[in-house]
């Protein structure tokens, strides 16, 4: 997939950053933090409509990692590798703020791409 994108860019990359706007106005020019969350966000929806599921209610970009440390957290990482992985100091930010009950292995399959 990153390989069919780096592709399909090449002919009009003006940078070197990886992500860059495809639209006509800017095309080529490096892509917004906004817009690449715009794109994350809507690529977790469209893997959760593609699965026959509704998103989740004010799913935005950000929610994206609570997802995949919890998820990680789910399939048998221990709390101190999700922290780290995630640069959280502490396990108390991770739990407090972002540990979410992905136990519906449905969600977490189409989402992330899970394997049971």
């Amino acid at each position: 997939m990153l390989r069919h994108y780096l592709a399909m860019t090449s002919s009009f990359r003006l940078v070197d950053q990886l992500f860059v706007c495809l639209g006509p106005k800017n095309r080529g020019a490096p892509l917004s933090a906004q817009q690449l969350a715009h794109w994350v966000a809507t690529a977790v929806r469209r893997a959760y409509q593609a699965q026959g599921l509704a998103p989740p209610v004010g799913f935005r970009s950000h929610s994206t990692r609570g997802v995949a440390a919890s998820t990680a957290l789910l399939r048998g990482a221990s709390v101190e590798d999700v922290c780290r992985a995630a640069s959280w100091a502490s396990s108390s930010s991770f739990v407090r703020s972002y540990l979410l009950d992905v136990s519906d292995r449905s969600v977490a399959h189409s989402v992330l791409g899970a394997e049971d």
